[in-house]
């Protein structure tokens, strides 16, 4: 009944646990497809992570990394010891669970994203995710050059990789309808909106730098319910809905905008593994009050291309005050 297709990929639940602490170890992971999980997304490798670690573990041992080589040696090894244990939980993952596998990746450099996502693919991962979102700081770059360098950037990854690729972004781009038919063209096979990213802070009495809760909260899922309802019937790629996601009524929402599958994180954080098969139960419920038998029967109905009421996705503007 919860059938779906993502990325090519069948999915017996729409409902796919997104990178996060929930996907970081095997005994997670299982309990993921116990619970009735459509998919999973592994933690994302971050190459900016894995490069300050290296740069830590290179201080407390500089006495003895005096010579060039031994220090350049010495760098590649511990990079390779932290890919080389993405890649063991990947296979293993790919033994213990029988739905898909998606590896994801999250790098500073060209170089390093294509590098981990083909030594991904060798360990049989079912499809790549790649986090790609700039923070557009310099002033005098135009938001075009911006759009140009991700698409630029997409062509190259969908070049290289030959598994089905998604790429996980953000919604600040100069025009975000032409970067999502930009990665439909360049042949990329879904994007996921969208990404939760790091917000800093201040702590105002260390008068210091500060992180933000990395929680999303139930009310948060509307921008990419918007761009899914906008953008779903004019793109062949799959949009799978990300952030916010928090109970099987708004994974509904989702799947009426023309998403065939979301990505969870802090519902199953705060309310525990058994919040997947809450949603898929809930799910089912609603479409037994509607009369469906399947996902794909409702699935894109109230997209803005088949939906009387389509222009109402554009609306920016309350018509009626609250209250």
């Amino acid at each position: 009944m919860l059938k779906t297709e993502y990325l090519g990929l069948e999915l017996k639940s729409p409902v796919i646990v997104a990178s996060g602490p929930m996907t970081q170890n095997i005994v997670s992971l299982k309990k993921c497809e116990e619970a009735g999980a459509g998919a999973v997304v592994l933690k994302s490798i971050f190459e900016e992570q894995i490069e300050s670690d290296v740069s830590t573990e290179m201080k407390a041992n500089e006495e003895f990394l005096s010579h060039s080589s031994a220090e350049g040696f010495f760098a590649q090894s511990s990079r390779d010891f932290y890919i080389d244990k993405y890649m063991k939980l990947l296979t293993m993952a790919k033994k213990e669970l029988s739905i898909p596998v998606i590896a994801s990746v999250s790098a500073k450099s060209m170089d390093a994203w294509i590098d981990y996502a083909e030594r991904f693919a060798a360990c049989g991962a079912d499809a790549i995710e790649l986090n790609y979102y700039p923070i557009s700081s310099q002033s005098d770059i135009p938001g075009s050059e911006v759009d140009r360098k991700a698409l630029e950037f997409a062509k190259v990854a969908r070049d290289k990789i030959k598994l089905p690729l998604s790429m996980k972004i953000g919604y600040k781009y100069s025009s975000l309808a032409n970067i999502i038919a930009g990665f439909d063209r360049i042949g990329i096979d879904g994007a996921v909106l969208f990404n939760r990213f790091f917000r800093p802070d201040i702590d105002i009495e260390k008068m210091e730098f500060s992180q933000g809760s990395p929680s999303s909260s139930p009310d948060e899922y509307g921008e990419a319910l918007r761009w899914i309802g906008l953008m779903s019937g004019e793109v062949k790629m799959d949009l799978a809905g990300n952030t916010g996601i928090h109970t099987g009524e708004t994974v509904v929402k989702m799947l009426l905008a023309g998403a065939p599958a979301c990505e969870i994180c802090t519902a199953i954080v705060k309310n525990g593994f058994s919040v997947i098969s809450k949603m898929n139960e809930d799910i089912e419920a609603w479409m037994k009050r509607h009369g469906f038998s399947s996902v794909n029967d409702f699935k894109g109905r109230l997209a803005q291309e088949k939906s009387e009421e389509g222009y109402k996705w554009e609306r920016t503007q309350f018509l009626k005050t609250i209250g």
